[in-house]
């Protein structure tokens, strides 16, 4: 049998002045019953990695788990400030990203407190096969033979203990981690930071209509097409949700197994370094989008209580790298899978373990954080880029190399 792969479709970004309106249909999507069925299905398939469940109630438990879960995203959604990583700022995240944090996870790291951001190119992806994916739902379908890739395009994030969701029905949550293989269960006194992975919607239209994917609920051959046509009836979430993981708050970062959440965390955290880092190394510039007045009204309807201002963050104008250069590498990238930088950063950012209390190190009552060292396009051996004080617009790139 012949395996189908899905033709790779790009990753569009949507345009950061339409963040405010991706954020708002996420949230008619988790008031949806299509988000309860879709999150209990990911559970069934052991897709989930954080799993909650409250001894005693009269439901399944991943019916239980998923209400549970679609609750805290649209909860999350709600409070987040809003981020847009331009292409150059996710190549850059994703080169300095190439060795894990050297400091320990901080709750401070973070650009706010609950936040969504959406990158330029994707920070990760992974392949799947989706009969093998399938197989533990009520779509699957013997004889299935197809693959997808699968970028990762969005992130949201909050800070997050286990007494952050109260049932109102009453009732104890208990909450569990799925690493790999096995549960272990998650303690009361954890403080840290909930991460959630999003993909894109319609990835499926990269196969042939004609492709069969699973089963139909009627038991017939459900098709590629026939998820498109669906997705044309009813309101459809612009993003899918992936997967999610803890931080734990003080826990170091460990070598990144590629195309797993772990991967992926590296490249959000390590953005939110190069966002903070304003000082003589100052990675980026931010530019604020507000909200149309008709706009935050709604949001306002629509319960949210977070920023609706969109933050673009760009790599600053002295570190940008040339537009032939950038152009290069986005004609290298495939769109579904994370960019490369060959041209743009041919030698990588770097960390330095940077001592924030140098008078405490000698007794060990002193906190690290990293320092990213700029890296350099290649020249003669061991000399950096040479920069000027020349001021570029925050709108222009330099046309040479």
């Amino acid at each position: 049998m012949t395996s189908t792969t899905a033709v790779p479709t790009r990753w569009t970004p949507p345009d950061p002045t339409q963040l405010p309106e991706l954020r708002s249909q996420l949230l008619d999507h988790y008031r949806s019953e299509a988000a309860m069925l879709s999150m209990r299905e990911a559970l069934r398939a052991g897709r989930g990695v954080i799993i909650p469940e409250v001894p005693g109630m009269d439901a399944p438990p991943a019916a239980v788990a998923a209400q549970i879960l679609v609750a805290s995203e649209h909860h999350r959604l709600s409070d987040a400030h809003l981020y847009y990583a331009t292409p150059d700022m996710t190549a850059l995240a994703l080169a300095a990203a190439a060795t894990p944090p050297h400091e320990k996870v901080s709750l401070d790291r973070p650009p706010a407190e609950s936040g969504l951001i959406v990158f330029g190119e994707p920070i990760g992806g992974y392949v799947e096969d989706v009969g093998a994916a399938l197989a533990s739902t009520a779509a699957a379908r013997p004889g299935v033979d197809a693959r997808i890739t699968t970028p990762i395009v969005a992130v949201s994030w909050s800070q997050w203990t286990p007494d952050a969701v109260q049932l109102d029905r009453g009732g104890d949550v208990h909450w569990f981690k799925r690493p790999g293989h096995g549960v272990t269960g998650i303690p009361r006194a954890y403080r840290g930071l909930w991460l959630t992975f999003y993909s894109p919607a319609g990835l499926f239209s990269g196969f042939a209509p004609d492709t069969v994917i699973g089963t139909a609920p009627d038991g017939s051959a459900m098709t590629a097409g026939m998820i498109d046509a669906l997705r044309g009836q009813v309101p459809a979430s612009p993003l899918n949700w992936d997967n999610e993981t803890l931080l734990a708050e003080g826990i170091g970062f460990e070598q990144a197994r590629p195309d797993t959440t772990d991967a992926w965390t590296h490249v959000l955290y390590t953005a939110w370094q190069l966002m903070a880092d304003q000082g003589r190394t100052q990675w980026t510039e931010t530019e604020e989008i507000p909200r149309p007045r008709a706009g935050a009204k709604r949001d306002a309807r629509q319960g949210v209580t977070g920023s609706s201002t969109v933050h673009v963050v760009n790599v600053h104008a002295a570190r940008r790298p040339p537009r032939q250069r950038a152009a290069e590498d986005a004609a290298a990238s495939t769109g579904r899978r994370e960019p490369q930088w060959s041209c743009r950063w041919p030698v990588r950012p770097h960390r330095r373990d940077h001592c924030m209390h140098p008078a405490r190190h000698a007794e060990g009552d002193c906190r690290h954080e990293d320092r990213l060292i700029p890296g350099y396009i290649k020249g003669p051996k061991g000399k950096p880029l040479r920069t000027s004080d020349t001021v570029h617009l925050w709108d222009h790139q330099p046309d040479q190399a």
